[in-house]
């Protein structure tokens, strides 16, 4: 088979401060593609592959990998050098950086991302991950000058990079990510003088955000203030009030490891509140790892002092049947079964709470969606 590759953004011969690059991508190689932009030859940013895309699937039903073929990202254009003109590749570093696309674009005046207020300095909360030293700034990225580890920056947002890794971005990104919980809407209320850690904080909308609160996450999205994919947190010891995160560990590779960094991070009697997945089925951001019953939740927990743990009412089997449901339904192929699982879905929806409350404790524990931690750091 033929790799075949469709670039649908950006449109024409011409890139904004924020350039969207997205469409769809069937490898010949079989494994998982590394898509990358590189703007004169330099490597810019990633783009994430894996989307779901019906359309192409239809066209090429017998192709394993056409229903997950869709890609998208973000490349900001002219932060640091203007030029009239950029040349522009799409590669798979998964395939010997094959070059799957090529052209020179025009490029328009650079328009810095917007600011949003903050209360804290956050070069002063940070250090260098590996060896826990200082920082330097410089014009174009932040440095360790102990290790030589280099921090490069987007738009004035620090990226702490696994070894040889390149920014992720998704400035332009319209989908907001999970609302707050009314739990963490709670803490973030009580902790206003403070300083708290939204941990895979995602796509955030306007009206939520707080000057007291770092958002951080894997990728950059608009309102992003730092963006971190190693397992160590550049940030010093006992720095936060209070963490937050909402369906966020099932995404990580070490959830054990990160933690203990989020413990460390923490103020003694800090506190820390979040959930995570269950019964739920492969989902991205950009990786799934592990899934986690109450009892491995409590486990992973294990540095902090419990509050309490348990299903939220967004955590009920109800929700976790519905996300079944809506994760089967573009992979049948089969009119009739499309039909049962629509009809299945809807006296699901018009019964859910029902559906939950006769199943009772024990069945909604072993069944439940995903559940939510509540501890403190020890004294």
């Amino acid at each position: 088979m033929k790799a075949k590759f469709n670039l649908e953004t950006p449109l024409g011969d011409r890139l904004d401060t924020i350039a969207r690059f997205s469409g769809w991508y069937i490898p010949d190689h079989g494994r998982r593609p590394e898509l990358y932009v590189a703007c004169n030859g330099k490597r810019e940013a990633l783009l994430e592959w894996g989307s779901i895309r019906p359309d192409v699937s239809s066209v090429y039903p017998s192709q394993s990998q056409s229903m997950i073929s869709g890609f998208q990202g973000d490349v900001l254009v002219g932060e640091y050098e203007q030029r009239p003109e950029l040349d522009v590749a799409v590669c798979d570093a998964a395939e010997q950086d094959r070059e799957l696309f090529r052209r020179r674009f025009a490029v328009g005046p650079y328009r810095r991302p917007a600011l949003r207020d903050r209360s804290f300095a956050l070069f002063d909360l940070l250090v260098c991950p590996e060896c826990r030293s200082s920082l330097a700034k410089h014009e174009t990225d932040w440095g360790c000058p102990r290790c030589g580890m280099s921090i490069p920056l987007r738009g004035g947002v620090p990226h702490f990079l696994q070894a040889e890794g390149t920014p992720c971005l998704h400035l332009s990104e319209q989908t907001n990510t999970h609302p707050y919980s009314s739990e963490v809407l709670d803490i973030l209320g009580r902790h206003r003088a403070g300083l708290v850690l939204d941990f895979g904080a995602g796509h955030t909308p306007k009206d939520l955000l707080r000057p007291h609160v770092v958002y951080l996450d894997a990728v950059q999205y608009q309102w992003t203030d730092l963006v971190c994919t190693r397992g160590r947190l550049p940030f010093r010891d006992q720095t936060f009030d209070a963490v937050v995160s909402q369906a966020v560990f099932e995404h990580l590779q070490d959830p054990h490891f990160t933690a203990r960094e989020l413990c460390r991070i923490l103020r003694p009697g800090g506190l820390i509140h979040l959930d995570t997945a269950f019964m739920q089925p492969l989902h991205g951001d950009p990786w799934h790892f592990f899934n986690m019953t109450q009892h491995g939740l409590r486990k992973v927990m294990a540095p902090f002092e419990e509050i309490c743990c348990g299903i939220k009412t967004y955590q009920q089997p109800s929700a976790s049947l519905l996300m079944q449901f809506d994760a089967i339904a573009p992979f049948l192929t089969s009119r009739t079964w499309r039909n049962t699982i629509a009809k299945w879905r809807k006296q699901l929806v018009a019964g859910a709470g029902e559906f939950d409350e006769c199943l009772g404790e024990v069945g909604r524990t072993t069944l439940a969606a995903g559940f939510y931690f509540e501890g403190r750091r020890p004294q």
